[in-house]
């Protein structure tokens, strides 16, 4: 009996409606095996990669490149030699009837809510079945709940996972005032309150790893597991001029040239993301909350949070992920990382490993909340 795969565009995010095809990577008539990667798909977010999810020839490409479709839209046609072209030409036909039904061309979009907390609101997103355990989702300074666009909805094939947009970014209210860090980390843990009883599993990346970690050393009890990705407060050194330039770019070109820092290949940075950012940092009250929770991150002599006491009270399992080719936040000497952490390292990647080896981080998270 012949095989035939479906080659799709996938749904990265829980927000994600539609992807544009910007290159194939093999062509018809080649050879592919499972996990290989075939094809690049631009969001709204970043461009990534599309794996083959099983071996064979690529019979037919279905769309090409420069085609912005919907999410589980037929993209192309994996198939063993068995197959016909008339069994090609009937599966190709039978995909078109999919889309808009079940869940193979389910496109529709996950809509964000808003948490009522001291001082504002906290946006979030929540994915996933009921359970009594939750994935709580932080990101870093400058980003919101879409920096998990790879990994939310991977995680929550199984688990509750929310995703939150961190007071003054994203549509959560901007901080002000004094006491920034504080501020932040208390809306943070109202928000998780409101929406995530029982245990939690924490995954934070950047600046929210300092928040995660002031949570989990809040709540200790509470807190199953924890996951930080490149977090500030281990060592000193860090790029502040990151920092500086984020907050300063005011156009589209310094800007682009500021967020390609954060990943090892800056091709992946789409116009959408940098057009997006600049949207977000003209709102009212941004640009003063960026300022100032970038004062809490480092001043001229380096990183201002310190974490490693905290982690190292932690009595649940504790990783570190980290992109060989961090540019923002180093990798941290051995001596650094607290005894009770592993440290995961992830090749090619710069300091957004969750978006450029998603698969890998993936794993990792998975792999750190089961122990």
């Amino acid at each position: 009996m012949s095989s035939i795969e479906a080659v799709t565009v996938p749904k990265w995010g829980m927000t994600m409606t539609e992807g544009k095809i910007t290159q194939w990577m093999v062509g018809e008539g080649d050879k592919v095996e499972r996990g290989q990667e075939i094809l690049e798909i631009e969001t709204t977010k970043v461009t990534n990669v599309v794996e083959a999810a099983a071996s064979g020839t690529l019979r037919r490409i279905v769309l090409g490149e420069g085609t912005t479709a919907p999410v589980g839209a037929l993209a192309g046609v994996i198939a063993d030699t068995a197959a016909t072209p008339e069994e090609i030409d009937a599966f190709i036909a039978s995909y078109a009837d999919r889309l808009g039904a079940g869940d193979e061309g389910d496109g529709g979009a996950s809509v964000p809510r808003t948490i009522a907390v001291d001082g504002g609101v906290v946006n979030v997103l929540e994915a996933g079945p009921e359970s009594d355990e939750t994935v709580v989702l932080l990101h870093g300074f400058g980003g919101d709940l879409t920096t998990w666009l790879f990994n939310q909805s991977a995680l929550a094939e199984n688990m509750r996972v929310v995703a939150i947009d961190l007071p003054g970014h994203g549509a959560s209210t901007p901080i002000a005032g004094d006491a920034v860090f504080p501020k932040i980390v208390s809306a943070a843990e109202a928000a998780i309150e409101a929406i995530a009883p029982g245990k939690l599993h924490l995954v934070a990346h950047s600046f929210g790893g300092a928040v995660a970690a002031a949570i989990a050393a809040n709540r200790p009890s509470r807190v199953a597991s924890l996951t930080l990705i490149a977090p500030i407060g281990l060592s000193r050194q860090m790029s502040r001029d990151f920092l500086v330039d984020f907050v300063a770019a005011e156009r589209r070109r310094p800007l682009q040239g500021v967020l390609e820092r954060l990943f090892a290949d800056p091709s992946k940075i789409t116009s959408d993301m940098v057009e997006g950012t600049l949207r977000f940092k003209r709102l009212e009250g941004v640009p003063e909350a960026l300022s100032a929770i970038a004062e809490t991150i480092a001043d001229d002599n380096g990183q201002v949070q310190s974490i490693g006491g905290q982690l190292r009270e932690l009595t649940c399992p504790v990783t570190l992920i980290w992109g060989d080719r961090d540019e923002i936040v180093p990798l941290p000497q051995s001596t650094e990382v607290p005894a009770n952490a592993q440290l995961r390292i992830i090749p090619d990647a710069g300091h957004m490993p969750q978006m450029e080896a998603s698969s890998a981080v993936n794993e990792a998270i998975l792999e750190n909340i089961q122990r």
